[in-house]
């Protein structure tokens, strides 16, 4: 299986274009991290979503915390929604969480670590089949939750999801400088970076679910 990995939009024209530059690299799936919208409104994201529809992938998509939770009704009549939920593709079982843990910031879609939790421990997936975490916030403590100033500001409920549940591949976003790879147990740990600045990532799952990567930059 052949993934592209996107997130970080923020309603840029200019990330919409990026994006349309690598739907022709014969994905079987593209996975959108969040944040279509920069605030909202939800409507932002229709253009994006015509853009994937005219390409005929398969997609799934979580919002991010600077997507009002009001996308998500967008979200469902797309048939794209992951959030609170496990679709499966192939061999594959796809659970999805948007939104982040709490920032000082009062964006739109934040969660509290319990209702992270929660969430996770409530949305079932098949126990056939390797398991791949979509989340919008990154797992706490790790390469790709580290601000500028060197400050782990991602969720430790995912973190904690992550050793116990150890799915073959986590794919975050939300920290733009968190640009990059991680390991957690077998776990391997990826945050595309952000879009607007033409990054994106790249994921083939081969024989014996042998994960190899790219981190791609337009």
């Amino acid at each position: 299986m052949k993934l592209l990995a996107a997130a970080d939009f923020h309603g840029n024209s200019g990330a919409e274009n990026n994006l349309s530059k690598l739907l022709r690299g014969g994905h079987d799936c593209l996975v959108l991290i969040g944040d279509l919208t920069n605030f909202g409104p939800p409507e932002v994201a229709e253009s994006l979503l015509d853009l994937v529809k005219a390409h005929g992938i398969t997609c799934f998509c979580v919002p991010g915390n600077c997507d009002p939770k009001s996308i998500l009704q967008v979200l469902d009549r797309r048939g794209v929604n992951l959030h609170g939920r496990c679709s499966r593709l192939g061999e594959f079982n796809f659970l999805g969480l948007g939104g982040s843990n709490l920032t000082p910031f009062n964006t739109p879609f934040e969660l509290t670590e319990a209702e992270i939790q929660e969430e996770l421990a409530t949305a079932s997936c098949d126990t056939v089949g390797e398991l791949i975490l979509v989340t919008h916030a990154p797992p706490h403590g790790t390469e790709v939750d580290r601000i500028r100033e060197g400050t782990h500001v991602g969720s430790k409920s995912i973190r904690q999801f992550i050793e116990k549940r150890q799915p073959l591949l986590s794919l975050c976003a939300h920290v733009h400088e968190g640009r990059g790879v991680d390991q957690l147990g077998r776990t391997l740990v990826i945050n595309p970076g952000p879009m607007t600045k033409g990054f994106a990532a790249e994921i083939e799952i081969g024989e014996n679910n042998q994960v190899n990567f790219r981190l791609l930059e337009i």
